[in-house]
């Protein structure tokens, strides 16, 4: 059982939830890997997921690893999977500074190619990148443990569409939900709200 400084366990999503997530800014970044995923979007996923200290997570397109760090420190395992050597390098960086690194597995490759040699997964979270994302469904469902949960991250509305259709087709019943984060920029003239990090979250559990 891993603990917090306060005492309370990490492996329990709602103390995550209730102000022990990880800071956006302690996170390091780079401006050659797309914008990582808000802290409020973060707990939104963690929740969804209903995620277990038993469980096996694949974070496909990991980016800077944010996903990773949260959920190595509730997870058995957690497989984070990016195409380039500099994501997965700082997603490395990430992890070892904010999560337990003993829990993942950094893998170098192309996304849909590591997942098909993954034989055992509860949980798997794609940052989806384009709209053709029906060829990473179908593997997910194959291979997904029985009672496994997708989530689908984007911010285009072609891949939105894409991905609840293909559920769809294999019989899933997605659920939708669209977040937009706006924080307080306080200027001489008061507090300016500025949007930040829109995005859709698509959850589907296989049955």
């Amino acid at each position: 059982m891993k603990c917090l400084k306060d005492g309370k366990s990490h492996n329990d999503p709602h103390n995550l939830l209730s102000g022990n997530m990880i800071n956006d800014f302690d996170f390091l970044t780079t401006c050659d890997i797309s914008g990582f995923l808000k802290e409020e979007i973060r707990s939104i996923l963690i929740y969804k997921s209903d995620v277990k200290d038993s469980d096996i997570v694949l974070d496909i397109n990991c980016g800077v690893g944010e996903i990773s760090s949260e959920f190595s420190n509730l997870a058995q395992k957690v497989y984070a999977i990016d195409e380039s050597p500099q994501a997965t390098t700082i997603s490395q960086e990430n992890i070892k500074k904010h999560g337990n690194i003993d829990n993942v597995e950094i893998i170098n490759e192309d996304g849909l190619s590591a997942i098909e040699k993954i034989e055992n997964f509860d949980i798997a979270i794609l940052h989806a990148k384009n709209g053709n994302c029906n060829e990473f469904i179908d593997t997910i469902h194959e291979k997904i443990n029985a009672k496994g949960r997708m989530l689908f991250l984007t911010n285009f509305l072609d891949i939105e569409v894409n991905i609840i259709n293909k559920l769809d087709e294999l019989n899933y019943n997605p659920q939708i939900t669209q977040v937009n984060i706006s924080k307080g920029q306080l200027l001489y003239k008061g507090i300016k709200m500025e949007s930040q990090d829109p995005m859709t979250i698509i959850f589907a559990k296989k049955r």
